[in-house]
């Protein structure tokens, strides 16, 4: 499957730069290529347009899917991402308290707030990273998992 998906991508960056090249023919085996990427309700390869132009459209959208992507599941409080933010924050932070504590020689309490905070804004960077996708959006819940993850850092931390 994943070859497929390697071989589909290099048809279509060879197609896309014999647009740019300007050639004006494409060879049959490219031609038997395309063939195999459009579904059964498409063209057939001697039906294929004759220009690279309409091949190209051809390729990047074929007919009969759509290019929009299927909506997104709900964000739920009790999922594997949630864990993950709570292990990666906790595991963050206190791995931060390490390095300032043993390696920088600071204080444990002039350590804490920067451990936590700097956690924070991990999180804080991974969602606005999320929010900048195409697709993405930004997660109050997964901001909800960070903190509990550094909380819990902060606790072992003060024992």
């Amino acid at each position: 499957m994943a070859s497929t998906r390697l071989s589909a991508f290099r048809l279509r960056i060879g197609v896309l730069a014999l647009v740019l090249l300007g050639m004006s023919a494409v060879p049959a085996d490219a031609q038997g290529a395309a063939a195999l990427l459009t579904d059964s309700t498409s063209l057939a390869s001697a039906d294929l347009p004759a220009t690279l132009t309409a091949l190209r459209v051809e390729i990047l959208v074929p007919p009969g899917r759509s290019p929009e992507r299927p909506p997104r599941p709900r964000d739920q409080w009790w999922a594997r991402d949630k864990a993950r933010h709570v292990v990666f924050s906790g595991l963050w932070t206190l791995s931060t308290q390490y390095v300032l504590v043993r390696k920088a020689d600071w204080s444990q309490g002039d350590a804490l707030p920067l451990s936590a905070a700097a956690s924070g804004a991990l999180g804080i960077t991974k969602e606005l990273y999320d929010a900048s996708r195409v697709d993405g959006r930004a997660s109050g819940k997964d901001l909800v998992a960070d903190a509990v993850g550094i909380g819990l850092a902060v606790g072992v931390v003060l024992l």
